[in-house]
């Protein structure tokens, strides 16, 4: 009986045992049974770890894409533009360096879930959880760059997308229809999905109510991307 009770005891040790690597699965077979142990066993460092590296590459891969598309833009507004102007190893490292913006959304999502959650639904959830809801999350959105990468090396251009943005018949990224088209795409809204069962899990929301949660912390950031563009126009 002694042995019985020792071996209850430490069940709830055990079950967490390589739960941070089967997440990375089990997020798309099983989210709802892999939130429910997130709940009481958050896990963030590898699931940031692999995301990180996902983008890291993906960035790299796509540095010279990214760079000639920028510099064409930048010639197309700006005439007579000096020789030399335009560096294009200094714009490669900035164009790397902008995965960190990729790298900080999972923080600003979960900030944006305490407020929303929290303080206007009167949910209760830590940072910690909402955390770890976003960034396996995000395992779903690096799927989406791992399976467009090979597209975009194939056409030379970061104009390729899984969404309505290829309704658009003059893509670009200053095209405001196209950018806030090409968030309605397979794996945002997969994301999204899988985000929003996260936080039912975690919050004990309705799903209703986790959907729409995700959408107003997840999903806000499509909303200030699209807000960028609109400023960037405004200013140019």
């Amino acid at each position: 009986m002694a042995e019985v009770d020792q071996a209850r005891q430490g069940s709830p040790q055990t079950t967490g045992q390589g739960l941070s690597f089967k997440g990375l699965y089990e997020v798309f077979t099983a989210p709802g049974a892999l939130f429910a142990k997130l709940k009481e066993q958050p896990r963030i460092l590898v699931p940031y770890i692999v995301y990180a590296i996902v983008v890291a590459a993906f960035f790299y891969a796509t540095a010279d894409i990214i760079v000639r598309m920028q510099m064409q833009a930048i010639q197309e507004r700006t005439q007579n533009l000096p020789p030399g102007a335009l560096n294009a190893g200094t714009m490669k490292l900035f164009a790397m360096l902008g995965g960190i913006v990729f790298l900080l959304a999972p923080l600003v999502a979960s900030a944006l879930a305490v407020f929303f959650g929290n303080f206007i639904m009167g949910g209760k959830a830590r940072f910690k959880q909402l955390l770890s809801v976003m960034l396996y999350g995000e395992i779903v959105y690096a799927l989406g760059m791992i399976v467009t990468l090979p597209m975009i090396l194939a056409k030379d251009s970061m104009l390729v997308s899984l969404s309505l943005g290829v309704l658009v018949p003059n893509p670009g990224p200053q095209n405001l229809l196209y950018v806030a088209l090409s968030k309605i795409g397979v794996f945002n809204i997969w994301e999204i999905i899988v985000v929003g069962i996260g936080l039912t899990a975690v919050y004990g929301f309705s799903r209703n109510k986790g959907y729409l949660l995700s959408v107003l912390s997840m999903g806000m950031l499509s909303i200030l991307n699209i807000l960028s563009v609109v400023i960037g126009q405004a200013f140019s």
